[in-house]
């Protein structure tokens, strides 16, 4: 039988004894959502409310170089980023998110400025989602 069958019947028997709600689990190439009768929906599959999704406070800077996304390497809470019009170097920490009551910094990859922050703080977000856009000095 597939392992990846016999390890979802064991996680199976295993929720079904425990006291969760619900769990999520991903791996590569394997997504498993699994709720009790009235837990919560699925969060990672609700709509995504692009006009709530983007700051108010700062308005995007015209973008005319080399741009970088700088995107989510893991499903988590986001924290902060540094100010639209911020200058940073390559290695700065540009942004944090929080995986696991752990603090995550995410780093620019060169030289530029932060043209726009596209995710509020504390929202939850998924994997590969973009955060930051930083043009290239």
């Amino acid at each position: 039988m597939n392992d990846i069958v016999t390890d979802t019947r064991a996680l199976l028997r295993l929720f079904r004894q425990s006291g969760y709600g619900d769990i999520h689990l991903r791996t590569d190439d394997y997504e498993l959502f699994v709720a009790r009768p009235g837990g919560g929906a699925n969060p990672l599959r609700a709509p995504i409310d692009r006009a709530a999704a983007v700051p108010e406070s700062a308005p995007p800077i015209e973008a005319t170089g080399a741009e970088q996304v700088i995107a989510a390497p893991h499903i988590a809470s986001f924290v902060f980023a540094l100010a639209v019009g911020s200058t940073v170097a390559a290695g700065d920490a540009v942004a944090r998110i929080e995986l696991l009551g752990e603090p995550i910094d995410l780093f620019a990859e060169q030289p530029g400025m932060i043209t726009e922050v596209l995710v509020q703080p504390g929202a939850l977000i998924e994997y590969a989602v973009p955060l930051v856009r930083l043009l290239a000095a």
